[in-house]
């Protein structure tokens, strides 16, 4: 009798497990008290579900979720104190809609092949940390967005990959935004502000997209210590900054960008203490106003270093490794002016192929005339005080290694000694 019992006990057990693992994903949350946690299990979950409670959702290191091509796998609405954890996505339309909700957390979440990953609409007070996510092959207009956020308050995204989509992080008319620790590559936009408020961009790295940073009108934003690189393609930029107000662009690496920073239509912005090396072009301007400043950057190895249709701005105390003045009385500064009007810089950047001509006679000649030239302008592209020596690393990391600067002098020396025996002999 006893081992009657035992046996339909174990099978009763088997039985109510393989019913929970079957549960669907809907059923689940349903389940769990407001407030309380569901911990998923290793397995396909091949459906939809809504989240309109608080409640925190973990998935097992095999958990994957997945909704079809047309379909949202998780839609949160309504809801407060939700938070996702450790969770996979596949081949779905999107992984999570976030609506008319607020303190939301999203972390730990991996998603491969999918059209567009995350989306806030009405929303505010969202995290989302450790985000990864590749997007679908072909063409940007094929793609939806990794993030997006639309007209929505203090959205903070820290330390995500996303590639290959549309745009990587895309913010609408959001109010307080906090980017910190991203990246982005092979997308149309890596970050892409539209009618933002109160925007902070900190220490991500935008590479190999059309666009870096694209930023249209916007106010209050800033945008520090990034490293924007190799944004090459002919319309492509590192920061495209239009019709905005307010914008502070400091402690930036921009290198080998066609464009570093486009700046059009900008009023009342400061481009501070960034290096811009190696740039088709560093800094373009398009119907600025003096407000706008461009003070102690570094320009190196550019082919343009700055730009414009004719505006002015306040332009100072920078360094540009191409200036030839002498600094006599030892201030740091040179005693000559600085003008970056340069004809055949610019004409390059527009023809590429004008590169082959560099050196060429016509063009040193050409340059030559440019600098008798640009010592009678006073206004336009004029830095009056250049500073002699670079901020940054980059131009002065140059740090002796004592060890192998005395090994090469012993190694020349016993060379020398070696040959000078030779010849005796």
């Amino acid at each position: 009798m006893k081992w009657r019992f035992l046996v339909m006990f174990f099978i009763s057990f088997i039985g109510f497990s393989a019913t929970a693992h079957a549960e669907s994903l809907q059923s689940q949350i349903d389940k769990t008290p407001d407030g309380g946690t569901l911990k998923l299990f290793d397995r396909v979950y091949r459906e939809q579900a809504v989240i309109n409670k608080p409640i925190t959702i973990i998935g097992a290191e095999k958990t994957l979720m997945k909704a079809g091509a047309e379909k949202t796998v998780l839609t949160i609405e309504n809801a407060k104190n939700v938070h996702l954890k450790n969770l996979n996505f596949s081949r779905s339309n999107s992984a999570i809609d976030v609506k008319k909700s607020s303190h939301i957390t999203i972390e730990n979440i991996k998603m491969v092949r999918m059209w567009g990953g995350v989306t806030i609409r009405n929303s505010k007070n969202i995290a989302i940390k450790n985000f990864t996510m590749r997007g679908l092959d072909g063409q940007y207009a094929t793609k939806g967005a990794g993030i997006a956020a639309y007209d929505s308050e203090d959205i903070q995204i820290e330390d995500s990959f996303i590639t290959e989509v549309m745009d990587a992080y895309y913010l609408e008319r959001v109010t307080g935004s906090t980017i910190l620790n991203n990246k982005a590559t092979y997308s149309r936009y890596g970050l892409h502000y539209m009618y933002g408020k109160d925007i902070y961009a900190k220490g991500n790295t935008l590479e190999k997209n059309v666009t870096g940073i694209m930023l249209m009108i916007a106010e209050n934003a800033v945008l520090e210590k990034n490293n924007i690189q190799y944004q090459s393609d002919w319309n492509s930029s590192g920061f495209t900054l239009y019709n905005a107000k307010n914008i502070v662009t400091k402690n930036n690496k921009l290198i080998g960008n066609h464009t570093a920073i486009s700046s059009q239509n900008m009023k009342n912005s400061v481009i501070q203490d960034n290096v811009f090396l190696t740039n088709q072009t560093a800094v373009e301007f398009t119907g600025s106003e003096t407000n706008n400043t461009v003070h102690t950057n570094d320009f190196l190895g550019n082919i343009v270093n700055i730009r414009s249709d004719g505006t002015s701005s306040d332009i100072d105390g920078n360094f540009y490794d191409d200036y030839a003045g002498f600094d006599v009385n030892g201030d740091g500064f040179g005693d000559e002016k600085y003008v970056a009007l340069q004809s055949f810089g610019q004409w390059m950047v527009r023809e590429p192929a004008y590169q082959y001509f560099i050196e060429s006679p016509s063009v040193v000649l050409l340059n030559e005339m440019d600098q008798q030239t640009n010592k009678t302008e006073k206004n336009q592209l004029v830095d009056s005080k250049p500073l002699m020596t670079a901020i940054s690393e980059e131009k002065r990391n140059y740090s002796i290694n004592y060890f192998l600067l005395i090994f090469g002098i012993m190694l020349f020396a016993g060379g020398i000694y070696g040959w000078r025996r030779s010849v005796k002999i």
